[in-house]
């Protein structure tokens, strides 16, 4: 299967097309908006006045040779040291995140909510079985410990 990728960056940017085999349709693909990952266009200088013409048309091929053709070193570096530090923050914050024993965790949610349905669950058992309330259960356990005086 042949499909064709075609990539427009602009009216003052070339339009490149390329046939190769693929296994699924790609779609048109836009450059990014960063100039500096744009393939710049060499375009002919003017030509100046009372010059000779070979000296002419040696200008448009050194102004090509001076533009950058491409992405920089630098700008790489850039990117990768960027790269590097966001990965090492988002490294850092699972770290911290895993190493977290008290307070409101995930881990220490879930738990939490697990001791609570266990509970109501067996509140709702034990109403079932003695025909007594969930809320009648609660104040008679709270009469037992002595936290409260019922009569």
């Amino acid at each position: 299967m042949q499909s064709t990728l075609a990539l427009k960056t602009g009216p003052a940017f070339q339009v490149a097309t390329t046939v190769r085999p693929c296994r699924r349709r790609l779609a048109a693909v836009q450059a990014s908006s960063d100039p500096l990952l744009q393939k710049p266009v060499a375009r002919p200088a003017a030509p100046a006045e009372g010059a000779a013409a070979a000296p002419a048309a040696a200008a448009p091929a050194a102004a090509a040779a001076a533009e950058p053709s491409g992405v920089t070193i630098e700008y790489q570096r850039q990117q990768a040291k960027a790269m590097r530090q966001y990965f090492q923050n988002l490294k850092l914050a699972e770290t911290v995140e895993r190493s977290k024993v008290f307070g409101w965790t995930k881990k220490n949610e879930i738990n939490n909510g697990r001791w609570v349905m266990m509970g109501i669950a067996i509140g709702l058992m034990t109403e079932y079985a003695t025909g007594v309330s969930f809320i009648d259960q609660l104040k008679l356990m709270a009469s037992y410990m002595g936290l409260v005086d019922l009569d």
